[in-house]
């Protein structure tokens, strides 16, 4: 009967640690997310132009990030942070 209330106490202590550091990512995470809510564009590379395909000199704003070469983060976004 001792081993068993032994095992179930230790595995109450592991997933209460799983839980606490779980919440420390997430707490970190958000955090990181306040700091730096944006990221570079990935089509125009944080330039914020994109080059014609058909005319080799001729580029406009990227669409994308409408010419700021700055795209919101997934979990920015996710988390309603900014």
């Amino acid at each position: 009967m001792t081993s068993i209330l032994s095992t179930l106490a230790t595995i109450a202590i592991c997933v209460t640690a799983l839980a606490l550091l779980t919440l420390a990512l997430l707490v970190s995470y958000r955090v990181s997310l306040k700091r730096h809510p944006y990221t570079d564009c990935r089509p125009c590379k944080g330039t914020g132009e994109r080059r014609s395909r058909l005319f080799a000199n001729s580029f406009g704003n990227c669409p994308t990030c409408t010419g700021t070469g700055y795209q919101l983060r997934a979990g920015a976004r996710l988390f309603n942070v900014r």
